[in-house]
Order: structure tokens, then C-alpha cells, then sequence
């Protein structure tokens, strides 16, 4: 079975080997090694906290620039995200 995904965010995902479910969230921004099994919230969560000047121990600029230019990082994308099989959180 092939996933159905837009094109616009498979730039966030990692699918499994045989390609039938989402193994990881990846941060998009170049460089950033960032990768969750907790969820799209997890991954929009940390592009906002990384993006966000007020928090020097964590600000990146990049993460801010990249989070300004993709307004498709709302919570309707967590909520199509979500709807996507995923692979199983294991211990």
C-alpha cells in the first residue's frame, strides 16, 4: 500500500522502509537534525521554539526564517498529518 501525501509535506515526514506508514517527523531546516515519532504537534512545536527570539538558549535564525516563509505550519497541518498511518511508538 502507497501513502497518499502532499507534495507539501513530505518534506516533513520519514516513511518506512516499504513505504506504508510515517516512521518520523523531520525538521525541514537545512542542517537540523531534528526527527520525532511523537507527532507533527511535536515537530511544529519545535520549529516554533526554535524560531522563537525570546529563548536565546534555543533561538536559531534559520528556524525563524524558515517558520516565517512556510505558512503551511499551522494546525490544520498537524490535523492532515495526523490522519496519515504511522508507524507504532515501541518501548
Amino acid at each position: 500500500m502507497s501513502l497518499n501525501i502532499p507534495d507539501q509535506f513530505k518534506k516533513y515526514i520519514i516513511l518506512t522502509p516499504h513505504g506504508d506508514n510515517i516512521d518520523r517527523f523531520k525538521c525541514p531546516v537545512p542542517g537540523c537534525e531534528f526527527t520525532t515519532r511523537l507527532g507533527p504537534g511535536a515537530l511544529r512545536m519545535h520549529l516554533i521554539m526554535k524560531a522563537d527570539p525570546n529563548m536565546e538558549s534555543r533561538y536559531d535564525i534559520q528556524h525563524k526564517t524558515y517558520y516565517e516563509e512556510n505558512s503551511e505550519l499551522d494546525s490544520e497541518m498537524v490535523k492532515a498529518l495526523a490522519v496519515i498511518p504511522r508507524a507504532e511508538l515501541t518501548e
